[in-house]
């Protein structure tokens, strides 16, 4: 959600607040947003790119004899690995999605992203959707006859593709067997409606896959992506990120570090996550324009590590000479928003000492 988008009182408030701070904070703070606002492109913009043209094929030959297998896509991941920033970019970057007018004069929305709601029942997700879609529903209307509803306006306004973001609620909500099952033959129904195609793309984390590999007529309308971690075989890439974040978003110098063993001391704190390694490095950069260096060191590494892993000096992975004996994935962000947490609860990160 951008600034703007926010109601009027959060930008009242958050304006007040900008307003008590000294001009080189709020510098600072607009300049992190800007770096943090760009999209890190990796190996995997390629290969969802090429799944989701899979998607819009099986649209196109969707009455004429598609083979149905690509209707549903899981995007499945740890939390932090990057799922949601790669779909949103995805579907930002293919001018398919882009909204439009119709012959009707109604504004067509190609696609409808919602986050999955809490709880995330079948009929609280038909809510969000028509919510999504400016229609206005009664706190009353059962799911029996949200469902329907919902159905009919996807067509009135064009919908072809649903992204939902952590999906996995959808099983961790509905434990039963009878309820998942529930939940499996409504999506099935979803993308085989006989007058209008409909395709979906689930993100999220274990146990999403029990969606897909509980039933095989979903497993046989579906494929999925999986968002592994990062190893030490991808340390050019992480070389790469470093690169793009310092120099060319932040418009920053790097000290001569890079070679050597540093993407391996990166990948180590960070568990491989991808998010993780990406916030790690722009709050380095951060610590940077805060200490008002042109350069980005080593010594800014280090900093960014010990506040997101709460180490010592003396287990910090940047410094010390034998970090591989360090316990792994000290940096890593483990919790997304309702991912393994109680409803309200702050998103936890590994301190170091700490096991999971």
């Amino acid at each position: 959600m951008s600034f703007n988008s926010l109601p009027a009182s959060a930008i009242e408030a958050i304006t007040r607040v900008r307003q008590s701070m000294p001009d080189k904070q709020t510098i600072i703070a607009d300049r992190v947003a800007a770096i943090s606002a760009h999209h890190i492109p990796t190996f995997r913009d390629e290969a969802l790119a090429k799944r989701i043209d899979r998607m819009k094929r099986s649209i196109v030959a969707h009455y004429s004899g598609d083979d149905k297998q690509h209707r549903i896509l899981f995007v499945i991941g740890e939390s932090h690995s990057g799922k949601s920033s790669l779909v949103r970019h995805a579907v930002a970057a293919d001018p398919a999605f882009a909204p439009y007018i119709d012959s009707e004069g109604i504004e067509a929305m190609t696609v409808l992203m919602i986050d999955g709601p809490s709880p995330c029942t079948l009929r609280n997700i038909a809510s969000d959707c028509l919510e999504k879609l400016g229609y206005p529903v009664k706190a009353n209307l059962s799911e029996s006859r949200i469902w329907p509803l919902f159905r009919e306006q996807l067509k009135r306004r064009k919908v072809l593709f649903i992204v939902i973001d952590e999906a996995q609620h959808a099983v961790k909500n509905n434990t039963s067997d009878y309820e998942i099952q529930k939940v499996r033959d409504t999506f099935k129904h979803l993308v085989q409606m006989p007058d209008w195609p409909i395709r979906l793309i689930l993100c999220g984390v274990s146990p999403l896959e029990r969606l897909r590999e509980g039933d095989k007529q979903i497993a046989s309308r579906s494929t999925m992506m999986r968002l592994g971690p990062l190893t030490a075989q991808h340390a050019t890439h992480v070389v790469g990120y470093i690169e793009l974040v310092t120099i060319k978003h932040a418009g920053l110098k790097l000290g001569n570090f890079l070679g050597g063993d540093f993407p391996l001391r990166v990948i180590h704190a960070c568990g491989g996550s991808f998010g993780s390694i990406v916030q790690l490095i722009r709050l380095a950069v951060e610590n940077a324009l805060l200490m008002e260096e042109s350069t980005v060191s080593v010594a800014q590494f280090a900093a960014a590590y010990s506040e997101m892993s709460g180490c010592s000096p003396s287990s910090n992975i940047f410094t010390v000479q034998e970090w591989q004996h360090l316990d792994e994935g000290q940096a890593r962000v483990v919790n997304e928003a309702g991912d393994n947490q109680t409803a309200g609860a702050r998103p936890k990160r590994i301190r170091a000492g700490e096991r999971r």
